[in-house]
């Protein structure tokens, strides 16, 4: 039988409290990355350790894959660990393109047609910015499908490569979600249900693990040339070499549940405890990464540990009447709150904004330059995305059918089965 359940706090409402921090966190320090990129200004710090940490701050991304992870498996486990009906996958379905895709259409139309800053290729293969106006191509980046050919991998928005990442990482989850649904149900026992729900995630790990060996090995690729017109960048930038950075989020999925339930109590003090290592791991990856900060490395997959390490610290639930962590009340700053509804926006906005401001001469170097430079993309992309977040993604997640971004119930029935 289940042991008895302990009630938990949340944020209140429907949404799980640190979630929009999280979300603030990552879009900022992947803006904060491509600011000292792209200004125009020299890299500030090129050459010594400010380079590695600016490096590391893409691993915003990672982040992001954590969390769809975790957000996005947390209602299946749930519904499977507990032997209740799954969640309609169908609505699923519609919830995510319903989620990504009319901000993406929006926001690549006015980079590529009014901005004129979409990322483009010339006739020799190398990757710049400029109008994208070939119906051809324009169509390929808005079905997601400019990064599974050599010849277009990376234009459109840039940073979209991972939302194509994400786009076959939701389909692919509906189906992994089918098989163990179909496999955990003649388990009566829940421990057993519960370990079948860990095999996607094994799964995936081993995927990402499999196309990083191609990319590094058999293509012999090189860090940080992921943007080149070449294979190893389509097998970089794929699905592929990044399913496990969501697999670690998967595991908390599962994990979370448990801890929910009440089936699973986690030791006194482990928070400071998965900080301290997601700390270290982070720590390590900027000491020994030189220019591969997202690529075949192995630091790569140890940093999604990580960041699923920091997601549980923000979002694991507490005891009824404990304090909520010092972490948790960070992230429910009011400030982070904000940018985090706003960050799908911040993300999508911020590399072209970044090349409009540099080509038009507002960018300035030096380190109180890149101060400056910082504060003025945060302004610019900040407006833009208020108002694609009012008039674009506002309605659009209106149309959402309740599913994916809803928490489990905070305390569930007791199951009838042992």
């Amino acid at each position: 039988m289940a042991p008895a359940q302990q009630p938990i706090t949340t944020s209140g409402g429907n949404r799980l409290a640190g979630i929009e921090g999280l979300r603030a966190l990552a879009a900022g320090s992947i803006l904060a990355y491509h600011v000292w990129l792209f200004d125009g200004g020299g890299r500030v710090g090129a050459g010594g350790p400010a380079e590695a940490g600016f490096e590391n701050l893409a691993h915003g991304v990672t982040l992001f894959f954590a969390l769809s992870g975790f957000l996005l498996y947390r209602p299946f486990a749930a519904a499977i660990a507990r032997a209740q009906p799954l969640p309609s996958v169908r609505a699923y379905l519609r919830n995510r393109a319903l989620r990504i895709m009319p901000a993406y259409w929006a926001i690549l139309l006015v980079t590529a047609l009014v901005l004129g800053t979409a990322a483009v290729r010339d006739e020799s293969g190398a990757l710049g910015h400029g109008a994208l106006t070939d119906p051809v191509l324009l169509g390929q980046s808005a079905l997601l499908l400019q990064g599974y050919d050599p010849a277009t991998v990376a234009i459109g928005i840039a940073p979209a490569w991972s939302l194509a990442v994400e786009a076959v990482f939701y389909v692919l989850l509906a189906l992994l979600v089918a098989v163990v649904a179909a496999a955990a149900r003649g388990r009566p026992v829940r421990s057993r249900r519960v370990l079948v729900l860990l095999l996607p995630a094994l799964l995936l790990l081993l995927v990402g693990l499999s196309g990083k060996y191609v990319a590094g090995v058999v293509l012999d690729g090189s860090p940080g040339d992921g943007w080149s017109s070449n294979w190893y960048s389509v097998v970089e930038r794929s699905f592929w070499a990044n399913a496990d950075l969501f697999s670690f989020g998967m595991v908390a999925a599962v994990v979370h549940t448990e801890v929910v339930d009440g089936r699973l109590v986690l030791p006194r003090g482990w928070r400071p405890a998965a900080l301290g290592v997601a700390a270290a791991i982070f720590a390590a990856s900027a000491a020994t990464l030189d220019g591969g900060q997202l690529t075949y490395l192995p630091q790569n997959t140890a940093v999604a540990l990580a960041a699923a390490l920091l997601v549980a610290a923000a979002c694991f639930p507490t005891v009824a009447g404990a304090r909520a962590p010092r972490l948790r009340r960070l992230l429910e700053g009011r400030a982070l709150v904000v940018v985090g509804i706003g960050s799908y926006s911040v993300f999508l906005w911020h590399v072209p904004v970044i090349h409009w401001l540099a080509d038009h001469g507002t960018m300035r170097g030096g380190w109180a330059g890149l101060g400056l430079n910082l504060a003025l993309t945060a302004l610019v992309v900040g407006a833009l995305s208020a108002v694609t977040y009012r008039f674009v993604e506002a309605p659009a997640l209106r149309r959402k059918r309740r599913h994916d971004e809803e928490p489990a119930p905070l305390v569930a029935p007791r199951p009838a089965v042992p």
